[in-house]
């Protein structure tokens, strides 16, 4: 037997084949940062993480949530900014224990008292942490929701317009969305009203490619797998900020009623949200600015420990990040 064995495995040496099983590759090193080191977070700049559990109706008091839906909203009130960087799912990052992990089971995998009926908040706590150490990033403030939740505040701001290509629109009526759910009838590509739950379906999309759209890299070109998820969400979210650029003080406060009524659960107070919904109201009409994080050429497909994952480095992407985010001033040399 151990001679036949010896023999399979020169075979696939020789012709290069390895199986996955028999990989012995590890991840690179992941530069995290201490807490203590990570560059402070500039005057003027808020950031919010958004936290989507993988669930139409979510329960931190049971294992298996994965946190599929990661979105920063970063609002730098002295530039007059809002914007978005979204993180894919399958990421592979150092976890807090010191193993590597994807991203997304973090809140799982890390909040052990789950397994006994309690809660999964000491897991989204670290989530967050993960992203500051991977990122250099200081977020502080979080709220999480899930689809039904997602549904219902999309719902309460009216729905949402969304332009889909047609084999994106050929999905979603494969899907079997309601006839009603958008305006008019889902036929071919274009521009339609969503409602709340066609456009959560719409944000799920995995398997069809997005419009192209202008990429951190100058390209313009399309996305899919998570990476088109990432785009939808955002997409989402910037349709949503469009339509309440007009938004009264008083209609503002009714939807954060919605949101508080719609959150698994958050770290803000109620205080913290008021002043999340006075800034918001600062910057009703500024146009919604976003990234993907990894971008473009910085990642690789990795297999770990039976899964499938991303190995990105985040050396490049901190740097685009921070670009991304700090690049708000411009100095123009004019001549009279």
């Amino acid at each position: 037997m151990k001679r036949i064995f010896s023999l399979f495995l020169a075979v696939f040496l020789l012709l290069g084949i390895i199986p996955e099983a028999m990989a012995a590759d590890e991840p690179n090193p992941i530069p995290v940062i201490a807490k203590e080191d990570i560059t402070p977070t500039p005057s003027g700049i808020h950031h919010y993480m958004l936290i989507c559990v993988d669930s139409w109706a979510a329960d931190l008091t049971k294992a298996g949530n994965h946190t599929d839906g990661l979105i920063l909203v970063t609002v730098d009130e002295y530039a007059h900014r809002v914007m978005l960087t979204s993180f894919i799912r399958d990421m592979l990052i150092q976890r807090p224990d010191g193993k590597y992990g994807r991203i997304n089971n973090i809140m799982d995998l890390m909040s052990p008292q789950i397994k006994n009926g309690i809660d999964g908040k000491v897991g989204i706590q670290l989530l967050v942490d993960t992203i500051n150490s991977h990122f250099d990033l200081q977020i502080e403030d979080f709220i999480v929701v899930d689809f039904k939740q997602v549904e219902n505040i999309i719902d309460a701001v009216g729905g949402v317009d969304i332009t889909v290509t047609n084999r994106e629109a050929t999905y979603l009526k494969n899907y079997s969305i309601s006839s009603t759910s958008t305006t008019p009838a889902m036929a071919s590509g274009g521009t339609y009203h969503f409602s709340g739950h066609a456009a959560v379906i719409y944000m799920r999309i995995r398997k069809r490619e997005t419009a192209e759209y202008l990429h951190a890299d100058g390209t313009f070109h399309s996305d899919n797998q998570d990476f088109g998820r990432t785009y939808r969400d955002r997409v989402v979210l910037s349709s949503i900020a469009e339509s309440l650029k007009d938004i009264s003080y008083e209609d503002a406060l009714k939807l954060l009623d919605v949101i508080i009524a719609n959150t698994v659960y958050t770290n803000m107070t109620t205080n913290d949200l008021l002043d999340a919904v006075d800034l918001a109201m600062d910057l009703r009409g500024v146009p919604v600015e976003h990234i993907r994080m990894p971008i473009d050429g910085t990642y690789e497909e990795f297999p770990y420990a039976g899964m499938a994952t991303k190995q990105i480095d985040f050396m490049a992407n901190r740097e685009a990040l921070h670009s991304f985010l700090l690049d708000s001033f411009v100095v123009v040399d004019e001549e009279w």
